[in-house]
Protein backbone atom coordinates (compact mmCIF):
# COMPACT_ATOMS: atom_id res chain seq x y z
CA UNK A 1 0.00 0.00 0.00
CA UNK A 2 1.06 3.57 -0.34
CA UNK A 3 1.76 5.32 2.90
CA UNK A 4 1.26 9.29 3.20
CA UNK A 5 4.46 9.28 4.80
CA UNK A 6 6.01 7.83 1.62
CA UNK A 7 4.47 10.86 -0.31
CA UNK A 8 5.73 13.36 2.02
CA UNK A 9 9.26 11.91 1.71
CA UNK A 10 8.92 11.30 -2.09
CA UNK A 11 7.76 15.21 -2.70
CA UNK A 12 10.52 16.28 0.06
CA UNK A 13 13.14 14.83 -2.58
CA UNK A 14 11.74 16.63 -5.34
CA UNK A 15 11.66 19.86 -3.05
CA UNK A 16 7.84 20.19 -2.55
CA UNK A 17 6.72 20.74 0.82
CA UNK A 18 3.10 19.08 1.50
CA UNK A 19 0.85 19.00 4.20
CA UNK A 20 -0.31 15.88 6.05
CA UNK A 21 -3.94 16.03 4.27
CA UNK A 22 -2.19 16.88 0.86
CA UNK A 23 -0.06 13.41 1.38
CA UNK A 24 -3.11 11.27 2.75
CA UNK A 25 -5.10 12.66 -0.55
CA UNK A 26 -2.25 11.68 -2.72
CA UNK A 27 -2.15 8.51 -0.90
CA UNK A 28 -5.61 7.79 -1.40
CA UNK A 29 -5.80 8.95 -5.49
CA UNK A 30 -2.84 5.82 -5.99
CA UNK A 31 -4.83 3.33 -3.70
CA UNK A 32 -7.39 3.97 -6.37
CA UNK A 33 -5.52 3.83 -9.42
CA UNK A 34 -4.08 0.18 -7.91
CA UNK A 35 -8.00 -0.55 -7.07
CA UNK A 36 -8.89 0.46 -10.56
CA UNK A 37 -6.59 -1.39 -12.71
CA UNK A 38 -7.85 -4.38 -13.17
CA UNK A 39 -10.46 -3.34 -14.78
CA UNK A 40 -9.26 -0.19 -16.12
CA UNK A 41 -5.92 -0.72 -17.29
CA UNK A 42 -4.64 2.53 -15.93
CA UNK A 43 -1.15 1.60 -15.20
CA UNK A 44 1.12 -0.98 -16.37
CA UNK A 45 3.25 -0.46 -13.31
CA UNK A 46 1.87 -1.88 -9.83
CA UNK A 47 4.98 -2.64 -7.96
CA UNK A 48 5.22 0.01 -5.30
CA UNK A 49 8.18 1.65 -5.46
CA UNK A 50 8.29 2.09 -9.31
CA UNK A 51 4.70 2.74 -8.94
CA UNK A 52 5.87 5.57 -6.69
CA UNK A 53 9.03 6.58 -8.54
CA UNK A 54 7.01 6.81 -12.25
CA UNK A 55 3.53 8.34 -11.33
CA UNK A 56 4.37 10.52 -7.46
CA UNK A 57 8.11 11.25 -8.42
CA UNK A 58 7.79 12.34 -12.02
CA UNK A 59 4.25 14.25 -10.37
CA UNK A 60 6.69 15.91 -7.93
CA UNK A 61 9.25 16.51 -10.42
CA UNK A 62 7.29 18.59 -12.56
CA UNK A 63 5.45 20.29 -10.03
CA UNK A 64 9.09 21.80 -8.84
CA UNK A 65 9.15 23.61 -12.03
CA UNK A 66 6.22 25.77 -11.38
CA UNK A 67 6.36 28.49 -8.95
CA UNK A 68 4.81 27.76 -5.48
CA UNK A 69 2.67 31.15 -6.31
CA UNK A 70 0.77 29.63 -9.84
CA UNK A 71 -2.48 30.09 -10.18
CA UNK A 72 -5.16 29.51 -12.93
CA UNK A 73 -6.29 26.93 -14.75
CA UNK A 74 -4.21 23.37 -14.84
CA UNK A 75 -4.72 21.02 -18.12
CA UNK A 76 -3.99 17.90 -17.85
CA UNK A 77 -3.70 16.19 -21.45
CA UNK A 78 -4.36 12.53 -21.86
CA UNK A 79 -5.02 11.95 -18.10
CA UNK A 80 -5.99 8.67 -17.93
CA UNK A 81 -4.95 7.70 -14.27
CA UNK A 82 -4.96 11.34 -13.18
CA UNK A 83 -1.17 11.57 -13.07
CA UNK A 84 0.60 14.07 -13.34
CA UNK A 85 -2.99 16.55 -12.73
CA UNK A 86 -3.43 15.31 -9.40
CA UNK A 87 -0.01 15.61 -7.51
CA UNK A 88 0.06 18.70 -9.67
CA UNK A 89 -2.77 20.55 -8.39
CA UNK A 90 -2.26 19.37 -5.04
CA UNK A 91 1.29 20.20 -4.73
CA UNK A 92 0.57 24.36 -6.14
CA UNK A 93 -2.87 24.53 -4.54
CA UNK A 94 -3.75 27.48 -6.49
CA UNK A 95 -4.16 25.71 -9.78
CA UNK A 96 -7.93 24.18 -10.78
CA UNK A 97 -6.88 21.47 -12.64
CA UNK A 98 -9.21 20.16 -15.84
CA UNK A 99 -7.72 16.60 -16.57
CA UNK A 100 -9.18 15.80 -20.42
CA UNK A 101 -9.67 12.05 -21.34
CA UNK A 102 -11.39 11.01 -24.20
CA UNK A 103 -12.10 7.39 -22.36
CA UNK A 104 -15.75 7.28 -20.90
CA UNK A 105 -15.12 4.60 -18.07
CA UNK A 106 -11.54 6.48 -17.55
CA UNK A 107 -13.25 9.79 -17.24
CA UNK A 108 -15.72 8.44 -14.50
CA UNK A 109 -12.83 7.26 -12.46
CA UNK A 110 -11.04 10.18 -12.93
CA UNK A 111 -14.09 12.04 -11.60
CA UNK A 112 -13.94 9.83 -8.52
CA UNK A 113 -10.45 10.13 -8.20
CA UNK A 114 -10.80 14.27 -7.95
CA UNK A 115 -13.15 13.75 -5.10
CA UNK A 116 -11.41 10.97 -3.28
CA UNK A 117 -8.02 13.57 -3.57
CA UNK A 118 -10.51 16.57 -2.17
CA UNK A 119 -10.00 18.42 -5.41
CA UNK A 120 -13.11 20.55 -5.54
CA UNK A 121 -11.60 23.07 -7.90
CA UNK A 122 -11.05 20.60 -10.53
CA UNK A 123 -13.12 18.71 -13.57
CA UNK A 124 -13.17 16.27 -16.15
CA UNK A 125 -13.08 17.29 -20.08
CA UNK A 126 -14.29 14.05 -21.65
CA UNK A 127 -13.05 14.62 -24.93
CA UNK A 128 -10.01 13.96 -27.02
CA UNK A 129 -8.22 17.00 -26.92
CA UNK A 130 -6.15 18.08 -30.78
CA UNK A 131 -7.36 21.69 -31.17
CA UNK A 132 -8.33 24.40 -29.86
CA UNK A 133 -11.72 24.62 -30.67
CA UNK A 134 -11.55 21.14 -27.97
CA UNK A 135 -11.18 23.21 -25.22
CA UNK A 136 -12.77 26.42 -26.34
CA UNK A 137 -15.16 26.95 -23.09
CA UNK A 138 -12.11 26.60 -20.96
CA UNK A 139 -10.41 29.69 -19.50
CA UNK A 140 -6.94 30.69 -20.52
CA UNK A 141 -4.59 27.68 -19.39
CA UNK A 142 -2.18 28.87 -16.99
CA UNK A 143 -0.20 25.34 -17.05
CA UNK A 144 -0.42 22.35 -20.20
CA UNK A 145 0.90 19.57 -18.75
CA UNK A 146 0.97 16.33 -20.57
CA UNK A 147 2.87 12.84 -20.35
CA UNK A 148 3.04 10.17 -22.89
CA UNK A 149 0.09 11.02 -24.50
CA UNK A 150 0.28 9.70 -28.13
CA UNK A 151 0.92 13.05 -30.64
CA UNK A 152 1.84 15.28 -28.10
CA UNK A 153 4.52 16.51 -30.44
CA UNK A 154 1.37 17.68 -32.96
CA UNK A 155 -1.25 19.04 -30.74
CA UNK A 156 1.22 20.79 -27.74
CA UNK A 157 1.63 23.82 -30.91
CA UNK A 158 -1.93 24.35 -31.51
CA UNK A 159 -3.02 24.87 -28.35
CA UNK A 160 -0.73 27.54 -27.62
CA UNK A 161 -2.98 30.54 -28.59
CA UNK A 162 -4.95 28.73 -25.62
CA UNK A 163 -2.62 29.89 -23.33
CA UNK A 164 -2.44 32.53 -20.77
CA UNK A 165 -0.36 35.66 -21.49
CA UNK A 166 2.33 33.83 -18.58
CA UNK A 167 1.14 30.21 -19.60
CA UNK A 168 3.57 27.52 -19.38
CA UNK A 169 3.80 23.69 -20.60
CA UNK A 170 4.90 20.68 -19.24
CA UNK A 171 6.12 17.83 -20.95
CA UNK A 172 7.41 14.72 -19.80
CA UNK A 173 9.76 12.89 -22.75
CA UNK A 174 12.25 10.79 -23.80
CA UNK A 175 15.27 11.60 -25.51
CA UNK A 176 13.95 12.96 -28.95
CA UNK A 177 12.03 15.72 -27.43
CA UNK A 178 14.63 18.46 -28.20
CA UNK A 179 14.97 17.46 -31.81
CA UNK A 180 10.57 17.86 -31.97
CA UNK A 181 10.64 21.07 -29.79
CA UNK A 182 13.49 22.40 -32.44
CA UNK A 183 10.37 22.20 -35.19
CA UNK A 184 8.93 25.25 -36.68
CA UNK A 185 5.95 24.34 -35.44
CA UNK A 186 7.31 24.71 -31.90
CA UNK A 187 8.46 28.39 -32.39
CA UNK A 188 6.35 30.08 -30.20
CA UNK A 189 7.65 27.66 -27.15
CA UNK A 190 10.68 27.73 -25.98
CA UNK A 191 12.27 25.56 -23.37
CA UNK A 192 13.26 27.47 -19.88
CA UNK A 193 14.17 24.76 -17.32
CA UNK A 194 14.15 20.96 -17.08
CA UNK A 195 14.51 18.89 -14.68
CA UNK A 196 15.66 14.82 -15.17
CA UNK A 197 13.47 11.91 -14.52
CA UNK A 198 14.56 10.00 -11.57
CA UNK A 199 15.48 6.07 -12.69
CA UNK A 200 14.34 7.04 -16.25
CA UNK A 201 17.66 7.23 -18.40
CA UNK A 202 17.49 9.82 -21.28
CA UNK A 203 14.10 11.15 -19.59
CA UNK A 204 13.08 14.72 -18.52
CA UNK A 205 10.64 16.88 -17.44
CA UNK A 206 10.61 20.32 -19.53
CA UNK A 207 8.98 23.59 -18.68
CA UNK A 208 8.28 26.06 -21.99
CA UNK A 209 7.33 29.35 -21.70
CA UNK A 210 5.47 31.63 -24.39
CA UNK A 211 8.17 33.62 -26.68
CA UNK A 212 7.88 37.07 -25.92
Amino acid sequence: AVRHEAVNEGALAAGIELSNRAAQALAAHARAVLLANERLHLTAITQPAAFFERHLGQGFEGAALLPASIRGTLLDLGSGNGYPGIPLAIARPGLSPVLAEASTKKAAFLRDALAAAGLKNGRVLEARVARTVDVDDLPPVAVLATRAMGGWERIVPKLVARLAPRGLVLIWAGGDAEAIMARAAWTRLRVESFRELPGREQSKVYRLGIRS
